[in-house]
């Protein structure tokens, strides 16, 4: 996948296709594949819940008309051109097959639409990455309306029996069950986040990483199970377990320690979805096939565009001309829940297996599709560049969103450990580097320690120092880059522990190979270890890495220090009344 420069789902997805039982048949299909299906299944939902945290749902709010729009008018749209027979329509001039494009059925319709109105998120973020416009409007948008989208999913998968007829007719039957739904799991979702916090809090101690994973996927399937005994599905237990782990202290080192399996619990699921595209019935049916793809396409990106224009009076983040044909067109396809919503469908009897066939490989297409639409989308909207006053930063775009998504400059000074040397080290550089840029409230922190400490479990902004402490193992750089640090000038190892701060010194200057790294040491021999290990500098003394650390950083190549240091002049010379040039 990265030397054809195209996302790993997209491999997950081929590979699953073509050892599938529609292809080589690799894949027995056994009670043992199958749970492990479900499994990835129950993984892809929490995975979704730990991404809904506080800030991701305050920044949802704004752009929350949009994607209310987007879900309505995609869905009613859908169900409307499904049900009015357009497609027997255009079976005059186009071969389609009347046995799958002859839906009559409301509900049938309906589930069809509510699949195929959910996008992308595996295949959307890495064009947004590439194309660079995360932080721009057409990114805070698309990331908000996947986000609502992928809300929808457990209470759509919760409701879909009772809409196809399959639940409890009865009205005490209906109002016991909505009961014990609601209240009984609202109790639980409430004494779990008491509860977790205290969990977490024990496993904290004992600093094991194994021991953190394992009661993450403890959590998941544990709430999975309580909610199907409460009446509702093992997803949405397992969304909802995400969900409350997103909002503890402990949400970025689990999103680390969980990196390596969800990889391959998320391949597992994909590679799932992948199986299910029957190449022969493509084959045969391939005039309907592509006429879904286009017809899919299209109708979901005028929707799309058509949700942007919703008024200014409920929209004021409304997005300009350009963004809104790049997220028209960027999130046109279909999406990896549209598998979960055809799944349970078909459990239920509710479509014909092979219009799920012929659904499924639509939604594979469209979503392998999508880093070409990315092109498209920025071609397309080109043209309107020259009349945006601007360009598509006219409108812009609140630091403060950004900065509750990034929490942390991305250009952060690290220093690792929170020990007596570590305080005094972020002290010092605090003290050194004191400007407003730095003061609490005014941008994201650009200086921060980390620890595993469980007394340090929370994100904290000192105001005095301007500076963040963060919960994590400080030996592992996926956690820095998960708290937003991609790219931080200067990394500053105060661990006590030698072999950790060996750890560190390789990992640190393996993941970030242009930051400079100052470590800690106790004997010359030490030292001598962790020069050879690919640290910059060495101090030895415990007192002297506090002193030099000032120096270090004002010596470190493309740090703030030198901008710092430039701002500092600047005021001092505008309150003294002389300009830079006289007090020079």
């Amino acid at each position: 996948a990265k030397t054809l420069k195209v996302t790993p789902i997209l491999g997950y997805l081929v590979l699953g296709a073509l050892l599938g039982p529609h292809g080589l048949d690799v894949f027995s299909n056994s009670k043992a594949d199958v749970e492990l299906g479900d499994f990835g299944v129950l993984f892809l939902l929490f995975s979704e819940g730990l991404e809904v945290t506080s800030s991701r749902l305050s920044q949802l709010s704004n752009y929350l008309p949009l994607g209310f729009a987007q879900i309505s008018l995609t869905s009613g749209v859908l169900t409307a051109a499904i049900l009015s027979g357009a497609p027997q329509f255009l079976e005059r001039f186009i071969p389609l097959d009347d046995g799958l494009i002859n839906v009559n059925n409301p509900i049938e319709a309906f589930v069809l639409a509510a699949a195929c109105t959910l996008s992308t998120s595996a295949f959307v973020f890495p064009v947004l990455k590439e194309r660079e416009w995360e932080e721009e409007p057409v990114g805070q948008a698309a990331t908000s309306l996947l986000l609502l989208q992928d809300l929808a999913v457990a209470p759509l998968l919760v409701l879909l029996p009772f809409i196809v007829g399959q639940g409890p007719t009865d009205y005490s039957a209906i109002g016991f069950l909505t009961a014990k739904a609601t209240l009984g799991f609202g109790s639980v979702m409430v004494a779990g986040s008491f509860l977790l916090q205290r969990l977490f809090a024990l496993v904290a101690e004992t600093r094991s990483t194994e021991t953190f994973v394992a009661l993450c996927l403890l959590v998941s399937v544990g709430m999975g199970t309580v909610a199907k005994s409460l009446g509702l599905t093992d997803t949405a237990g397992a969304f909802a377990a995400g969900v409350l782990l997103a909002n503890t202290n402990y949400s970025k080192q689990i999103q680390a320690d969980i990196l390596p399996f969800k990889g391959i619990l998320l391949g597992i699921f994909f590679m799932g979805a992948g199986s299910s595209f029957d190449t022969d019935l493509v084959i045969a049916e391939w005039p309907t096939v592509l006429f879904g793809v286009f017809a899919l396409i299209f109708l979901k990106a005028a929707t799309l565009f058509s949700a942007t224009k919703v008024p200014e009076w409920m929209e004021p983040n409304r997005l300009n001309p350009v963004d809104a044909i790049r997220l028209a067109i960027l999130l046109s396809g279909g999406g990896e829940f549209a598998f979960v919503v055809l799944s349970e469908a078909e459990k239920l009897g509710v479509l014909p297996k092979e219009l799920g066939g012929v659904l499924t490989a639509v939604v594979l297409i469209t979503m392998a599709l999508t880093p070409f639409k990315g092109e498209l989308a920025d071609k397309a909207s080109a043209p309107l560049l020259h009349r945006v006053k601007g360009g598509t930063d006219s409108e812009g775009i609140d630091a403060e969103l950004i900065h509750a998504k990034t929490q942390i400059a991305d250009d952060a000074v690290i220093v690792c450990g929170y020990n007596e040397v570590g305080i005094k080290v972020l002290r010092s550089l605090g003290n050194e580097f004191r400007t407003p840029a730095l003061d609490h409230g005014v941008g994201p922190p650009r200086l921060a320690a980390i620890d595993v400490l469980p007394s340090l479990t929370t994100y904290v902004k000192i105001p005095r120092e301007g500076t963040a402490v963060l919960y994590g193992d400080a030996t592992d750089p996926a956690v820095l880059k998960s708290y937003g640090i991609s790219r931080p000038p200067a990394i500053f190892i105060a661990l006590d522990d030698h072999e950790k701060v060996m750890s560190a010194v390789m990992s640190m200057q393996s993941t970030f190979p242009d930051a400079k790294i100052y470590a800690r040491a106790q004997t010359r021999r030490e030292a001598g270890e962790l020069k050879r290990a690919g640290a910059d500098e060495v101090v030895i003394e415990s007192d002297e890495l506090p002193r030099s650390a000032p120096a270090l950083l004002r010596s470190t190549p493309n740090s703030w220090a030198a901008e710092v240091e430039e701002d500092v002049r600047l005021m001092a010379a505008t309150a003294a009344g002389i300009s830079l040039d006289d007090a020079e």
